[in-house]
Parts: structure tokens; sequence; C-alpha cells
């Protein structure tokens, strides 16, 4: 049986990785073997995060079939990385990926400006959720605005963290779902 199970693993982890273009890959390296994760900016100074960057290059040329493989088989910075992008993108396998942590938790360390914490996979991709929907609202109300040029710098920079796909719907509904993987998870 866990010779199978070996094989199985093995023949799925080469289909996806010949999924996963050479570039995308290349791109990954740096990534290969981080296993913490840091927010865009670190540090009391507030610098930008040299990982962070390393993903956000990534994650412009991977589209969201390797994003799920990376969410699914890449290093923990990959794992965070790619769902919270998958999250962003609206790509409904997110909930496949928060169940699969929920059932199997990874915990890592994320700084997050200047504060570390260690906690699981799913924590974040929650507190992700969270913060998205607090995002999207402050977008719905500038968007009904008038628009000046604070607010054009305003939506730009929700534009840039990759927002721009999500409606408070979307967000609903991810956190509705999440809430009854949850409660699935107590029983």
């Amino acid at each position: 049986m866990k010779i199978r199970f070996i094989t199985l693993l093995l023949f799925q982890s080469v289909v996806f990785t010949a999924q996963v273009s050479n570039k995308v890959k290349e791109l990954a390296k740096p990534l290969d073997t981080i296993s913490y994760a840091e927010s865009s900016h670190i540090g009391i100074g507030g610098e930008k995060s040299k990982i962070y960057n390393h993903f956000k290059n990534l994650s412009k040329a991977a589209n969201n079939n390797e994003l799920y493989y990376f969410a699914k088989n890449g290093s923990n910075a990959l794992k965070l990385y790619s769902s919270q992008e998958l999250f962003k993108r609206d790509d409904k396998r997110f909930l496949e990926i928060y169940k699969f942590y929920s059932e199997n938790p990874v915990v890592m360390k994320y700084t997050m400006g200047c504060v570390g914490e260690r906690e699981s996979i799913t924590y974040y991709l929650k507190n992700e959720m969270l913060a998205a929907k607090e995002i999207i609202s402050l977008r719905d109300s500038l968007l009904q605005q008038k628009e000046d040029k604070l607010i054009k710098i305003q939506l730009k920079q929700i534009e840039a963290l990759g927002y721009n796909k999500l409606s408070q719907e979307n967000i609903d509904l991810y956190l509705k779902e999440i809430q009854k993987i949850n409660s699935e998870k107590k029983r």
C-alpha cells in the first residue's frame, strides 16, 4: 500500500511539474527553500521585502494552475503566497487549499512589518480574507466619491495589492465556506 501511495505521489509531482512553465520555474527558484513569509514591507523602516517581491514577479507570470501547484507543493513561502494570490484572483480552488491545510496543518513564521508570529497557514489565509473585506469596502466607498488625485492614488494602491477581482459578495461566500470547513474540523 505504501509503495502504491508513493508511486502516486511521484507521478502526481511529475505531471504537475510538467505543467509549470520553465519561466515560472525559474522565477520560483529563489523561493524554493524559504520556510517563512513576509509582508510587502518589513522592519521598523518599512523596507521592501525581497521574498515578497520575488513572489510578486512570479505571480505576474504564473497562471492560476501554476499557483495552485505551488500552493500545494511549494515551499512554505510559496504555499502561503500562492494560496493568497488564488484568493485575490477569485479562484474557487482557494477553498480546496484552505480545506487541505485545515486537515493537514502547516505552521510557519510570518513577518508583517516588524512583528513576526508562528501560526498555521489557515490562520494567515483567514486573516487575508478579513483584511480583503476591509480593503474592498474602502475601494467601494472610494468609487462612490467624486474622483480626485488622492482617490486615484488610493484606488491605484488597492489595485496594486491585487484586490481588483474581488467583491464583498465573493469574500462573504469565502468566509461562509471556511466557517463550514472549520466547523466540520471541530466535529
